[in-house]
């Protein structure tokens, strides 16, 4: 549960693109439906983009400070391994320097 808290501290921006249908977006969308609604809870000002297209590539991107990004396929994958790569981009994000710093 500590993920949720670090997505503001570690990045500037996550983008969620998934297809409404597809069978390989299946895992994301089972994480957006049991996640957001908690990540925006203890995120309230952090943009939690998700972005739905017919055909569309199932991937996570992070924007990190500077402009950086950061994206992983999470085609065909499942809502734990979701979660997994989401936190291997938010662990990426703590490892960049920090404008504010």
């Amino acid at each position: 549960m500590a993920w949720r808290n670090a997505l503001s501290k570690s990045m500037q921006e996550l983008r969620i693109h998934l297809c409404q249908a597809s069978e390989a977006s299946q895992g994301v969308r089972e994480f957006v439906v049991s996640n957001y609604a908690e990540m925006k809870k203890a995120n309230p000002h952090f943009p939690i983009l998700v972005r739905e297209c017919a055909g569309a590539e199932a991937k996570l991107t992070a924007r990190y400070d500077f402009g950086a990004e950061k994206s992983v396929s999470v085609q065909g994958a499942n809502s734990a391994t979701v979660l997994s790569k989401l936190q291997e981009l938010i662990k990426a994000g703590e490892a960049m320097p920090k404008s504010g710093e």
